[in-house]
């Protein structure tokens, strides 16, 4: 799929998506007050996020089974984000073996489970991602991920603003790009999910376009995200006369030197760096 294509597939799923995320590529479900976020892995396994009392956030991991000898390996990491912003709280923290356990049979569970409590703290999003691995008698994978926020005076589960594994980098250009002829714009694409609001889309100012070495006046700067989001292309658009197959257009991005501008970033405020003059030929 050409960068052009994407762009427009991922406006016209943000036009007719509505509702809340989804948990995980399965089933889950959830219940306000001291209530469950139960989340659903395609293995069957089953991911709990429940609050005890106030501040106390029990997390429970089970992978349905009938046979205690079976060999299971687990790895969980916590990452926190801000509830309002969606930006990530620190750096992602492995739980097992302390303080989750490793997996141990129990018959009154159903299969292979470990449990732990962890604090819950009002204004962030708590996000609990893990692979368990069985390794005998025969392999199997199974990977999920789930979130719980409690907002401020807020009790109960909120659905997540963004999920695990964004990286720690600011984004970087993939050296994918696009310039169609007939069009008025250049693509670039960059290796994750980019800010997309106003202080994400910096000034048209910011941006020097040629093409065939003649200057063009920026008239446009949109940021566009995958769904899930993966990896970002910029759209740059400019006036005059739409590029010609064999053309070359020349982009320069200069970030501004004040953090408080609007500029290229991350969801967590790390900013794009100087780039260009990159050439990108016209088809």
């Amino acid at each position: 799929m050409n960068l052009k294509r994407k762009v427009g597939l991922f406006l016209a799923l943000t036009l007719v998506s509505t509702g809340l995320p989804l948990l995980s590529a399965s089933t889950a479900s959830a219940a306000g007050g001291n209530g469950a976020i139960q989340v659903i892995g395609a293995c069957g396994d089953i991911l709990n996020l429940r609050e005890r009392v106030a501040g106390s956030l029990i997390v429970t991991i089970t992978i349905p089974s009938s046979d205690p000898n079976e060999v299971w390996t687990l790895t969980a990491q916590q990452q926190d984000y801000n509830a309002v912003t969606g930006g990530r709280e620190g750096n992602p923290v492995d739980i097992v073996p302390n303080p989750m356990p490793t997996l141990a049979f129990s018959l009154a569970e159903g299969g292979f489970t470990t449990t732990a409590n962890f604090t819950d703290t009002s204004g962030l999003t708590h996000g609990y991602s893990y692979t368990a691995t069985r390794t005998s008698p025969t392999p199997l994978t199974c990977t999920t991920q789930g979130f719980w926020t409690t907002p401020a005076n807020t009790p109960g589960p909120v659905a997540p603003p963004n999920p695990i594994g964004r990286p720690d980098t600011p984004p970087a250009l993939t050296g994918a790009t696009e310039a169609d002829s007939g069009s008025n714009d250049v693509l670039l694409q960059f290796d994750q999910e980019m800010l997309d609001t106003a202080q994400g889309i910096p000034a048209a100012s910011r941006f020097q376009i040629l093409v065939n070495g003649v200057a063009r006046t920026v008239t446009g700067v949109q940021v566009v995200n995958d769904s899930p989001p993966a990896d970002a292309v910029v759209d740059v658009t400019f006036d005059g006369a739409a590029l010609a197959s064999g053309q070359t257009v020349s982009v320069t991005y200069r970030k501004p030197l004040s953090a408080n501008q609007a500029q290229l970033q991350d969801i967590d405020g790390n900013t794009v760096a100087n780039f260009g003059p990159i050439a990108i030929p016209a088809f």
